[in-house]
C-alpha cells in the first residue's frame, strides 16, 4: 500500500491516512414509444458514509531553533447521491 504525503518531506505527520470508499450506481432504461432512449441513474457515493480526507497542504519553519508546523485537511462528504433523468428523441 502506498502513502500519500502532502508535502515533500516524507514526515509521518505530514501524511493523510489510508481510506476506502464505496459507491453505488443504478441504471434503468425503460423502452418507451417515440422515444430513442429514456435513462434514468442514481448514483449513490460513500455509501458507508466514511469519514475521510483525500488532500492536504501544509508547511514548517523554524522560530528559536524550535520546528514549527501547519496542516489544513480537506474532508470529503458523507453519503451523497445524484439523480439522472436523460431523454432521447
Amino acid at each position: 500500500m502506498g502513502k500519500q504525503y502532502f508535502d515533500n518531506t516524507m514526515n509521518t505527520e505530514r501524511m493523510i491516512d489510508a481510506y476506502f470508499v464505496n459507491n453505488l450506481r443504478i441504471d434503468y432504461e425503460p423502452l418507451i414509444p417515440k422515444t430513442k432512449g429514456v435513462i434514468f441513474q442514481l448514483l449513490v457515493n460513500n455509501i458507508m458514509n466514511s469519514k475521510y480526507e483525500s488532500n492536504a497542504y501544509g508547511g514548517n519553519w523554524y522560530e528559536n531553533g524550535d520546528e514549527k508546523t501547519w496542516s489544513y485537511y480537506f474532508p470529503q462528504a458523507g453519503i451523497n447521491f445524484m439523480v439522472k433523468a436523460a431523454l432521447t428523441f
